[in-house]
């Protein structure tokens, strides 16, 4: 009978932990597609001050002169960030000596963990050109807000400092020379289309 009974358990368990997990996959989801639209339909002024992965003090003026690519997400991800990283590297590539003109920008939105240090770690996993951006909790604030990039804390475990999730909007914003938006791509958009539409404005 027991045994019996710590297996239901452990199986409603398990069942109440998919759907938590699923829970925040659907949350995700609706930050990305549905108030990630609607953030990006608002003015976009693309100033950030921030800190790169090698520590030295940046802001949107450090990049002028080439068109960038801006993405926030956070190292902790455990699918959209990694997804989108390794789709700029194949853009990166593709692009071919189009790509001088081009640096692709990784803003944190968990800067409480991702240090200069873990950035620097983790971007090594990516293409070389990416520059990982960090900064305090204020400074990230700024800069979410400047592109109206959404995010927000996803608690997961409450005993567990760390035990936690960032939800948040996962668009591919294109910067100018100038520092002035051009457009911007949504989670799920192909290299090949990113690549294509870049060439042009290149």
């Amino acid at each position: 009978m027991f045994r019996r009974i710590f297996l239901v358990g452990m199986t409603l368990a398990l069942v109440f932990s998919s759907y938590k997990l699923w829970k925040v996959y659907e949350f995700n989801q609706l930050a990305s597609d549905t108030r990630g639209q609607e953030l990006s339909t608002l003015p976009i002024k693309g100033t950030f001050s921030l800190t790169d992965h090698n520590g030295q003090a940046v802001t949107e003026a450090t990049y002028k002169g080439r068109h960038t690519l801006v993405f926030f997400g956070y190292t902790y991800c455990p699918d959209v960030c990694p997804t989108v990283l390794l789709d700029i590297g194949t853009v990166m590539d593709s692009l071919g000596d189009q790509a001088k003109q081009v640096m692709p920008l990784f803003v944190t939105v968990d800067p409480k963990r991702d240090s200069v240090e873990v950035m620097k770690d983790y971007l090594e996993n990516f293409h070389p050109s990416v520059v990982g951006l960090t900064g305090s909790v204020d400074d990230i604030h700024d800069a979410s807000k400047s592109f109206r990039a959404y995010f927000s804390k996803v608690i997961m475990d409450t005993s567990d400092p760390d035990g936690y999730l960032m939800s948040h909007s996962a668009r591919i914003y294109v910067m100018g020379p100038d520092a002035k938006p051009i457009l911007n791509f949504k989670h799920g958009e192909s290299p090949e289309r990113i690549t294509k539409q870049l060439k042009e404005i290149l």
